[in-house]
């Protein structure tokens, strides 16, 4: 899986980097078969009243009708981060649940009708 990571408003340092490539390992279990797959990041710093810290994740596989798109503010930049990417991985789960069941009842109606039934 590749990462782009970018930064509004802050540096993105090494350690942070490897940050959330840490937390995205789950989705590189999901997608290992897919070479493809494109995970573009934006961390960005809001200044105003109460100083807090945006994380939006999009997630881009040719197999996905649109892109998977998260974004979490937090008062940290890792509460943040740590937000967006669960939310991703739950969105992405539920995304491969949903194909699983609707490829299941197709194979149904199929075995129904050769069958020869209803």
């Amino acid at each position: 899986m590749m990462y782009n990571i970018k930064g509004t408003a802050l540096d993105i340092t090494p350690e942070l980097r490897e940050y959330v490539e840490k937390k995205l390992d789950n989705l590189d279990t999901m997608f290992a078969h897919d070479d493809a797959v494109r995970t573009d990041v934006e961390l960005e710093f809001l200044r105003g009243e109460a100083q807090t810290y945006r994380a939006e994740f999009m997630l881009h596989a040719a197999h996905l009708a649109e892109p998977l798109r998260t974004e979490v503010t937090g008062r940290t930049l890792h509460e943040a981060i740590d937000g967006a990417t669960s939310e991703l991985v739950r969105e992405a789960g539920r995304t491969k649940k949903k194909k699983i069941h609707v490829l299941r009842r197709g194979a149904a109606k199929v075995k129904e009708f050769l069958r020869g039934g209803k």
